[in-house]
């Protein structure tokens, strides 16, 4: 069964040019005869990053020039790595026609999706980094930025399949799911930092995987390496999706057409 999943990955693979176009269209064509265009994207980034940097900089006592890059930053990344709960639950549900109809590999719609998570969290990149420019917080990109961006997207397409395949199966968990990653989006450093917590509090929350896969892309992009630690953190999240990738997709994936 392994070498069957393994031919189903490879051969949504060798669909890139499918699912890469599909991707692209799906969020350009949102914004057709629009004044702004693609622009709207990250509109509601920017305006949130703004409000909330204004409220926070003033409780925690920092600059509007310190809060901003480290908020945006935060809700940028966790919204890219935030795709393993959030929408990931509709992959399969969502393309249950095409599913149906169509004898394209499973793994086809979990890479078409993770592709269009990713082109929106490159646009709201190149956003955030004009934006620190026009503020004067700008700082020349670190290079770990790059193999950052490579554990998550093997992460949240491992785990990304797992979560739609069991929001197919359960359907509670369509609901269940988007609701935890809320609860972690506050229980993870994103408008508030590590070293604001009590020592008590903050080594529970140095194991949450979400603050070693935020921290890897947020962290280069402000100029800065991330901690080891949560490289470490990054790193049991991607092999621990792996791992249930082969275990979920090897067995069940030919249940999904009956499950949808």
């Amino acid at each position: 069964m392994l070498d069957k999943a393994i031919k189903d990955l490879v051969g949504g693979l060798k669909l890139y040019h499918v699912w890469t176009y599909q991707a692209y269209h799906d969020i350009s064509s949102k914004y057709k005869r629009t004044f702004l265009g693609s622009l709207w994207i990250s509109g509601q980034l920017v305006a949130t990053s703004l409000a909330l940097s204004l409220v926070f900089s003033g409780i925690f006592g920092t600059t509007l020039k310190e809060a901003l890059p480290y908020m945006m930053g935060g809700i940028m990344c966790y919204g890219f790595c935030g795709f393993m709960m959030n929408e990931s639950v509709e992959i399969f549900m969502g393309a249950s026609g095409m599913i149906k109809n169509h004898a394209n590999p499973y793994s086809y719609y979990v890479l078409e999706s993770v592709a269009k998570i990713f082109f929106l969290f490159m646009h709201n990149v190149v956003v955030f980094l004009l934006l620190l420019l026009i503020i004067g917080a700008l700082h020349v990109p670190h290079i770990s930025f790059i193999p950052g961006v490579v554990v998550v997207l093997v992460t949240i397409f491992s785990w990304g399949t797992v979560t739609g395949m069991l929001a197919a199966r359960f359907r509670d968990m369509r609901y269940l799911l988007p609701y935890l990653a809320h609860i972690m989006y506050f229980m993870t450093p994103i408008f508030w930092r590590m070293d604001q917590l009590h020592s008590s509090r903050a080594k529970y929350a140095m194991w949450n995987p979400f603050y070693g896969l935020v921290e890897i892309l947020r962290a280069p992009l402000l100029g800065q390496e991330a901690p080891a630690h949560c490289w470490t953190l990054a790193l049991i999240t991607m092999v621990t999706g792996i791992v249930a990738w082969l275990v979920f997709f090897t067995p069940f994936r030919r249940r999904i057409p009956y499950w949808i």
